[in-house]
């Protein structure tokens, strides 16, 4: 792998693991829906497509008449296939920094209020008042969980009032008490470091590789 390769690569990466280093480091945990999320594991894999897959589908016939404008094409194929998955996904909350029994806490004091005829099922619960029914489904590596709509009939409203209720109870608790262990904050670390010093040791070879694919 040449130094231009590794930087495209594993730079987009880095700062993902800088970014959930950061949000996992919070005194408070952080909402996000599951297309934000799914958007920002694609970008940060993006840079290994690149030097991948996505080097592939420019054949020689694209080259010689679209020239560099190909890469247009390229990242408008990437796009559409990004919205197609997208389009696919069920509608999810990924909560970050946060367990399974603080976010069912949150959700038991917020049903309260929003639905009295909300009730828990196990890990799932239905709101019929909202016409919305989710589950829980938390990670293990990682302080990680999500909410996972299920059942046919979801209301868009009741969605976004669930949502809105529960960013407002989230932001008033407290996270878990942090690990001693920030994995993702010493891998984004090691790996931004690792880019900074190809990028200044082959400075003139990242520059030509760069030139070469944008000019040719």
């Amino acid at each position: 792998m040449t130094p231009f390769y590794f930087i495209v690569a594993s730079l987009p990466f880095a700062l993902y693991l800088l970014a959930l280093a950061w949000l996992h480091g919070r005194r408070r945990p952080t909402l996000a829906t599951g297309r934000r999320d799914c958007c920002a594991l694609v970008l940060s894999t993006v840079g290994a497509l690149f030097i991948g897959p996505l080097q592939i589908l420019p054949g020689f016939s694209a080259w010689v008449a679209w020239g560099p404008n190909v890469w247009l094409l390229v990242a408008a194929f990437f796009v559409l296939v990004l919205i197609a998955v997208l389009t696919r996904l069920r509608p999810r909350f990924v909560v970050y920094n946060t367990t399974l029994d603080i976010l069912r806490k949150a959700i038991s004091k917020i049903a309260i209020e929003l639905d009295v005829d909300a009730r828990w099922n196990g890990d799932a619960m239905n709101m019929p008042g909202l016409g919305v029914q989710f589950y829980l489904d938390d990670c293990s590596w990682g302080r990680v969980t999500s909410i996972v709509s299920i059942g046919r009939e979801l209301s868009v409203s009741g969605w976004n009032r669930l949502r809105a209720a529960l960013d407002a109870t989230l932001a008033q608790t407290d996270a878990p008490a942090r690990r001693r262990s920030p994995f993702f904050l010493l891998a984004g670390i090691a790996l931004l470091a690792a880019n900074v010093w190809c990028f200044v040791k082959f400075y003139d070879q990242i520059c030509d590789a760069a030139a070469f694919y944008l000019s040719v």
